[in-house]
């Protein structure tokens, strides 16, 4: 029997790459966050394994290379074949409250990890097997069930007028939706009226209030306003999760279809059970968000692949995973290589007709950029096996 594959050598780069100017809010509105998300550090992994191929990971925005640096620590010489127990570190098997018999029925899931670069180790995994096997990350989930995915263009919250030149310069990419963020009082109907204006009446429109529509109470009225533009006009997590009754009397009075961002199995579940959305917003790894792409599937509903506006490795991954899910067929936001000023890989984000191909070559089918990793660098490090 050969070897397994073990991870060499890590480079880990912390990094912060600024949204162009004006593509996110209207000066007149504000941060939808209330903070200035795309000044988060994002950390990039490059790690070299042992029979000289190199896979690429990414790690969420808001994480400092100091804080990932005792899981980085045990990367080095850890066998790539898979994320079962007997594979990684101890440490970054999930807590279980149970043992025994309750344990071999129920074991809990690879992803339910305490560490915080497993997500990464899970694309640099998927990268490097692909370059291995000579096939892409798609062909490693299942295979592709489209070569481009459907993407719509995105903001954050603008005023009408900034939604006409937003919606202008989306026209002008090829693109035939938005996504957009929403706070409670905005005027979502004008808003809707200004992207059609622009766009036409088939162009799309999902509304992201991010929980900020609070109860009926205050977003029926608005909910109702939208029925006039017909079919294409969407709201994403109008309400908390918390509150499904909320969901539910929404969609018993207004005809607008809701949309649930599932950052999670157990959010997802409780969805379905609650019969609280239309269509679904599906986060998560690789592994995660098949799962969940599957269980939206079988129940007989349409998702998106979620993006928080990655960088290029990790927009690279989702757009795979996208690729892969037969129920993805709602356009996802993939639009950092508009959104920001680079994502730094050397692909170049070739956006038709509102689609985005797969790249080509095995695995992500991408490199870092290392001039612009250079020139966006907050901090480095590197970790070598012993």
């Amino acid at each position: 029997m050969n070897s397994p594959t073990r991870i060499r050598r890590v480079t880990a780069y912390e990094v912060v790459v600024p949204a162009h100017p004006g593509f996110i809010n209207s000066p007149e509105t504000g941060n939808f966050l209330g903070y200035e998300w795309d000044l988060m550090p994002i950390c990039l992994i490059e790690a070299e394994m042992d029979d000289g191929l190199i896979g690429l990971g990414e790690v969420g925005r808001g994480v400092a290379l100091r804080d990932l640096d005792p899981w980085l620590q045990q990367l080095p010489g850890l066998e790539l074949r898979g994320f079962g127990a007997a594979v990684l570190p101890d440490a970054w098997r999930p807590a279980s409250l149970w043992g025994g018999a309750v344990l071999e029925a129920h074991p809990p899931d690879h992803w339910a990890s305490p560490s915080l670069v497993l997500g990464a180790l899970e694309t640099i995994a998927l990268d490097w097997a692909g370059q291995r096997l000579g096939c892409r990350a798609v062909d490693l989930l299942g295979g592709a069930y489209r070569e481009a995915v459907p993407v719509d263009y995105w903001c954050g919250r603008q005023t009408p007028e900034g939604l006409r030149a937003v919606v202008g310069r989306a026209v002008e990419r090829g693109f035939t939706g938005l996504k957009m963020k929403s706070r409670l009082g905005d005027p979502v109907a004008e808003q809707v009226a200004a992207i059609r204006e622009v766009g036409g009446p088939g162009f799309s429109v999902t509304i992201d209030p991010m929980y900020q529509w609070f109860s009926p109470l205050e977003a029926l009225a608005t909910l109702r306003s939208l029925e006039q533009f017909g079919a294409g006009v969407r709201v994403e997590d109008p309400f908390p999760e918390d509150r499904p009754e909320f969901w539910q009397r929404a969609r018993q009075t207004c005809s607008v279809p809701l949309v649930w961002h599932a950052r999670g199995l157990a959010s997802l579940r409780r969805a379905l059970q609650e019969r609280v959305a239309d269509a679904f917003n599906v986060s998560g790894g690789a592994r995660e968000f098949m799962t969940a792409a599957h269980a939206v599937e079988v129940a007989g509903y349409s998702c998106w692949r979620g993006s928080s506006l990655e960088l290029g490795v990790g927009q690279v991954a989702g757009l795979h995973a996208a690729a892969a899910a037969r129920a993805c067929v709602m356009p996802s936001d993939f639009q950092s290589g508009v959104i920001r000023e680079h994502t730094l890989i050397t692909w170049d984000w070739p956006y038709q007709d509102g689609r985005l191909p797969l790249p080509d070559g095995p695995g992500l089918g991408i490199q870092l950029d290392h001039a612009a990793v250079a020139h966006y660098l907050q901090a480095r490090a590197d970790y070598a096996a012993a």
